[in-house]
């Protein structure tokens, strides 16, 4: 049995704004949701605040490709989400995502984009 009902990876390489993303996951996650960052190079400035749901992965020269592979292999949850480093989300947008895909594991889901201003 899965610990977490969704993983949500991120891959970074020098991204500034990382440690406010996972900031904001855990803000507004209302489920069984764990985040996995994979530092690829370099540690996060400003560092990650420690939370029970992240982990932190350091790896060294992966790529983009390479750094998410290694995420979801880590995960332990029946469903996965890439994310960028430098991202917000809505109050409880794990519930609703997953409430979505609830008798459809065949689907894709992919998001709408839109411009965030810091």
């Amino acid at each position: 049995m899965n610990k977490y009902d969704l993983s949500i990876v991120i891959p970074s390489l020098k991204e500034e704004f990382v440690s406010n993303t996972v900031e904001d996951i855990c803000k507004n996650k209302r489920g069984k949701t764990e985040v996995i960052v994979v530092l690829d190079g370099e540690w996060s400035e400003p560092p990650i605040a420690s939370h029970p749901d992240v982990r932190i992965i350091y790896s060294k020269n992966r790529g983009q490709r390479g750094a998410t592979n290694l995420g979801v292999k880590l995960s332990r949850a029946k469903w996965v989400a890439k994310t960028d480093a430098h991202v917000a989300f809505d109050e409880g947008f794990d519930v609703k995502l997953m409430d979505a895909l609830k008798g459809h594991d065949d689907w894709t889901i992919v998001p709408v984009m839109r411009n965030l201003h810091i």
